[in-house]
């Protein structure tokens, strides 16, 4: 129905055209014997209404079988014909289905033809927009909060409780990383789709490259020791399942080029903890517990970017392990690539 309404219109407009076009030449009033009535169509002057066509001068409007093809010609020429999942004007032709049976015949080009391009208007944004997996890469480190001098119930004994103090934690800073994946994420519209409410779930994992031959192990009273042998490889793992919130500003919302910045906290709670370890003397050693680490983490977040580079940060504000235990005050940070749109 909408097919032939747009149709009518068409021939409507073109009828006015030549009418106004014609009016200088042809001024004598329509004669009644110029109507011819038949079985099966109606002729006025040299215009037809049949069946399956409509002739209006030299354009003619042609019903195809099955009620699905419409055709628009100007001297038997094809200038628009409509199909069911396809729509023709002149050389150019629209398709709705690639897969449709109409789509190309021999001889057409697909994309742009002489120049020609058809653009696709962008979908209406809903309020509320949801995003599964993506992804993070980055580096991490941690800002030692730690006081500098240890005090104990005996005066003449300036140590931590584990014997380990904030320097025998230093990091290998140039392979200590961050890797998180955000399992589901969701946008709600606060204002115009540009100013939005962004939340999700997903896990935090941190990878921390020790220098010292530090091993955590949990049967150890403090939970770690200063070891004596050199370790190739001695890497403390934390695992987060952790949910963010951030108030999200995007300038342009139906842009994939746009300028985009959140900010926000997240909160975390430790899921899994691994001394991962490779010497000459153990060979590969893997060890699990919670080594007194803080079972909650929560942290500042914020991420930057335009268009598909987003850049993203964290900072702990909860310390990483349990000070009452270690007097260690470890606030991690990180900063990294963000590889999503949403």
């Amino acid at each position: 129905m909408k097919k032939v309404k747009l149709l009518l219109v068409l021939m409507m407009s073109y009828g006015i055209v030549n009418a106004q076009a014609d009016s200088s030449v042809n001024k004598n009033p329509l004669k009644a014997d110029t109507i011819i009535i038949s079985s099966d169509s109606v002729n006025i002057g040299n215009n037809t209404i049949s069946a399956d066509t409509i002739t209006i001068g030299n354009i003619i409007i042609v019903k195809g079988s099955g009620n699905k093809t419409i055709k628009m010609e100007n001297n038997r020429n094809p200038v628009i014909t409509v199909d069911q999942d396809s729509i023709q004007i002149g050389r150019y032709k629209v398709v709705i289905d690639e897969n449709s049976h109409t789509r190309f015949n021999k001889g057409w080009i697909k994309g742009d033809i002489d120049g020609v391009k058809i653009y696709k208007s962008p979908k209406a944004l809903r309020n509320v927009r949801t995003n599964w997996f993506s992804f993070d890469l980055g580096y991490a480190n941690f800002q030692d909060n730690s006081p500098t001098i240890y005090y104990l119930q005996a005066p003449s004994s300036i140590m931590p409780p584990s014997g380990i103090g904030a320097d025998n934690l230093k990091l290998i800073n140039g392979k200590s990383s961050n890797f998180n994946l955000w399992i589901v994420q969701q946008k709600v519209n606060l204002y115009k789709n540009k100013l939005n409410l962004k939340y999700g779930v997903g896990f935090e994992m941190f990878n921390f490259r020790l220098e010292q031959p530090v091993s955590f192990r949990n049967d150890l009273p403090n939970k770690m020791i200063l070891d004596n042998i050199s370790f190739s490889k001695n890497k403390l793992f934390a695992k987060y399942l952790t949910v963010p919130f951030q108030l999200n500003f995007k300038s342009d919302p139906k842009s994939n080029k746009s300028f985009y910045m959140s900010a926000g906290m997240s909160a975390g709670y430790l899921v899994d903890a691994r001394n991962k370890q490779k010497s000459n003397e153990r060979g590969k050693q893997k060890y699990d517990g919670n080594f007194n680490l803080n079972n909650w983490r929560f942290a500042t977040i914020g991420e930057l970017g335009v268009g598909g580079i987003r850049l993203y940060g964290s900072y702990g504000l909860t310390n990483l392990f349990e000070k009452s235990i270690n007097r260690i005050e470890f606030h991690p940070y990180t900063i990294g690539l963000r590889f999503s749109n949403f």
